[in-house]
């Protein structure tokens, strides 16, 4: 599988980076707080967290390799982004334009 576009490239790490530091920030916030009787919080808490990198990093993946489906979760990742709105128009910008809806029109196989 050859690499993306430079563009396609960028977003699919963006979608990594932050899947990684959410895993990382959950995994110190369990760290520091495991023993704590003051704070505490529930499995179910760290479960929403863990699940939610595991969907960016998903969606990393999916925009690398352009795979059906990809461009929705792209989308539903990349609303976040929006909070910057430097990053987050630059990759909305990256979303509208042809060669990135070209890179999810190619059939690229199974995934």
């Amino acid at each position: 599988m050859p690499r993306p576009p430079e563009s396609i490239a960028f977003i699919a790490r963006t979608h990594w980076v932050m899947g990684g530091v959410i895993a990382g920030f959950t995994i110190g916030l369990y760290g520091l707080l495991h023993d704590s009787t003051v704070l505490e919080l529930s499995r179910k808490t760290f479960t929403i967290t863990i699940a939610l990198s595991a969907m960016y990093v998903v969606a990393g993946l999916v925009v690398w390799f352009g795979t059906r489906g990809g461009r929705a979760l792209n989308y539903i990742c990349s609303l976040l982004y929006l909070a910057r709105p430097p990053l987050g128009m630059r990759i909305w910008k990256i979303m509208r334009s042809d060669e990135y809806k070209a890179h999810f029109r190619r059939d690229r196989g199974a995934l």
